[in-house]
């Protein structure tokens, strides 16, 4: 079998405007082109670096604008926004990113390009919020591979087939743990119940009308190129993350953007290293910048770090100034953050939640703070929390006294850095590397022609099919005309001979009557279905209620003793 990969010519295309999730992209195209295929990127925050011979860039980094214009989420915090609503918002800002960058001159160059001109070998899409861009599929008829920067949406599970699990696997934008309460698997299943029609009913005609009028009305429907994808690179594990089962065509890729270490710039290094008792690390990301903070937030993070003398806080600060800033308070307007991290003296991480910087945070033992503001983010910190690594503080709740108890918490008790370092250590317990992993995969697609063999049968089925309804259908069918073929028969054998002696109508039964479901006794056995769940469930409550107060109990007595 051939074992082999010839150098490919790869396109990549990654609208997404957000630099923390071009970070993840951008590892897995420079590392194939290290490794001599040929890559052409379309991305808004382009590497340029000369020394890669073979890495073309289609900048279009004139999109970030609308991402910055669009939203400030330090003030936008509100807690008010729900969880379908920021999904509507985020697919609906997809659509525009769709329509700029299609509408790029080099871009429509590429679209519009001849066959001789441009071929590729394979195809990398982002998997977020531009299903739009699969009309490159069209354009290009090679394999291609769907890629998520963040925990995958059910939507992009679809793509190839995975099942979606909402009774223990919830949407990235619900902030559920795997271990849901009654009404909280019913949110999950009704969201993505609804996440499903708004994505294939609203989202897909949309953007279907906007890749027509860029790759052409001989482009197939949207929504048929979203199955076409042939594998789905996904950065998630199953340590941080649930476990859950996957297809053979879904990647597991959690911290493949982690890099080899590098020495830190002399004065930040100085800084770290003089602080009396350690290091607090305070950066909200990419997309959320904290010199938006109004000033009743920012003056009680001045208070509290002014409090914590023998701390040296570094604070990712987007402005050149900080009003009122302490002396044990350093800022920065960009951080080496893995190094940042790496760095012994560094007790805890103050972060917005995103993905990228929790990986890096594990990857390197640092206990956690998390303020999240949007998308994954409540998702991620839900599982700090869980995990035991970390404290959740809701930005509208932020007082003094609430951070100065977060850190003091988070510095003072081991458990949350042993936590950390176990997760670690776990997560680096693998035959290979994630950069290794997508590497080996992206030229197994190639090897293969696409790998169709691990195509699962899902990606072909109709929804009704993969949910076995039409089986099931079929059984309540049968039951029903069971049923009524059993009631017509026990209505002619005691009704009928009866209707015929007109003159004895004390011989006349009652089933005559009587409607079907009484003769059946079906009102009688739904009541005591009915009954009983109700019995079982006032028990169950009891018995709950009854074991805490016991567990309740049995700690307070520990105490005492």
């Amino acid at each position: 079998m051939e074992s082999m990969t010839y150098a490919a010519r790869i396109l990549g295309v990654f609208p997404v405007t957000s630099s923390s999730h071009q970070i993840v992209y951008r590892a897995v195209m420079k590392e194939l082109a290290l490794r001599g295929h040929e890559l052409v990127v379309i991305t808004p925050y382009p590497m340029r670096d000369p020394s890669i011979k073979n890495y073309t860039e289609i900048d279009v980094s004139f999109m970030n604008k609308a991402w910055q214009n669009r939203f400030n989420f330090a003030e936008g915090r509100s807690g008010k926004e729900t969880s379908h609503e920021m999904m509507a918002n985020h697919q609906d800002f997809g659509g525009l990113l769709c329509e700029l960058m299609l509408s790029h001159p080099q871009v429509k160059e590429l679209i519009s390009s001849q066959e001789n001109d441009q071929h590729f070998d394979l195809i990398f899409l982002e998997m977020v919020t531009t299903p739009g861009i699969f009309g490159f599929i069209h354009r290009f008829p090679v394999p291609s591979i769907g890629i998520a920067s963040l925990p995958a949406f059910g939507i992009n599970y679809d793509s190839v087939g995975n099942p979606n699990l909402p009774a223990y696997a919830p949407d990235v934008f619900l902030p559920y743990s795997d271990r849901m309460a009654f009404f909280e698997r019913m949110h999950s299943m009704f969201f993505l119940l609804w996440l499903k029609y708004y994505f294939y009913y609203t989202v897909i005609p949309t953007q279907d009308a906007i890749a027509r009028r860029h790759f052409g009305e001989s482009m197939p429907y949207l929504g048929d190129l979203h199955f076409k994808p042939s594998m789905l690179f996904v950065t998630t594990d199953f340590i941080f993350h649930s476990p859950r089962p996957n297809v053979p065509a879904v990647v597991q890729l959690s911290g493949l953007h982690i890099n080899s270490p590098k020495p830190l710039p002399k004065d930040l290094k100085d800084f770290m290293d003089t602080a009396p008792e350690g290091v607090i690390y305070f950066s909200l990301g990419s997309n959320v910048r904290s010199d938006t903070m109004d000033a009743q937030k920012r003056q009680i993070f001045l208070e509290v770090f002014s409090e914590l003398p023998g701390y040296h806080v570094l604070w990712k600060w987007e402005s050149d100034s900080l009003p009122g800033q302490p002396k044990n308070v350093k800022l920065a307007k960009w951080l080496p953050q893995q190094d940042v991290l790496r760095h012994p003296k560094v007790k805890v991480f103050i972060t917005q939640g995103g993905l990228q910087s929790l990986e890096e945070a594990i990857t390197m033992g640092v206990p956690l703070i998390g303020i999240p503001f949007f998308a994954d983010q409540d998702f991620n910190v839900k599982r700090i929390v869980e995990r035991g690594i970390g404290l959740k503080i809701e930005f509208t709740d932020v007082t003094k006294e609430s951070v100065l108890k977060s850190l003091k918490n988070i510095i003072y008790d081991n458990s949350f850095r042993e936590n950390i370092k176990r997760i670690s250590v776990l997560r680096e317990d693998m035959p290979d590397k994630p950069l290794e992993r997508a590497v080996w995969w992206t030229e197994y697609v190639l090897r293969h022609k696409g790998a169709p063999h691990l195509r699962t049968a899902a990606v072909d089925m109709p929804w009704y099919q993969f949910l076995l309804l039409d089986v099931i259908a079929f059984l309540l069918m049968t039951a029903i005309t069971v049923l009524l073929v059993l009631y017509l028969f026990i209505r002619k054998l005691l009704v009928d001979g009866v209707r015929n002696k007109t003159g004895a109508p004390h011989l006349r039964t009652a089933a005559v009557d009587m409607p079907w479901y009484q003769c059946l006794l079906l009102d009688v056995i739904a009541l005591l279905l009915l009954t009983a769940i109700t019995v079982l469930l006032v028990l169950y409550l009891f018995i709950r209620k009854l074991h805490h107060s016991i567990r309740s109990f049995i700690g307070k007595k520990k105490k005492l003793e």
